[in-house]
């Protein structure tokens, strides 16, 4: 009879701090691809995706353009 032994691996997660915020929107207003930012911040690039996602919000200029901006207080 065969034993099988299940092998947990324990994830390291990293919640973003405030700090991490104001380095993703500094870092994003430079025009920095995901990739970089992620770098810089020490977490994986979907992390910063989602994130910009979430904090991403639609503004609207005083001539009536439509833009989008992140706001780092909206993600979190």
């Amino acid at each position: 009879m065969a034993q099988f032994h299940s092998i947990t691996v324990k994830r390291r997660f990293k919640h973003l701090t405030s700090f991490d915020h104001g380095k993703i929107a500094a870092l994003r207003a430079e025009g920095k691809s995901m990739q970089a930012i992620a770098d810089a911040v020490g977490c994986h690039k979907s992390t910063i995706s989602r994130e910009l996602k979430r904090g991403t919000v639609a503004q609207m200029k005083t001539d009536g353009k439509k833009f989008e901006a992140y706001f780092p207080d909206t993600g979190q």
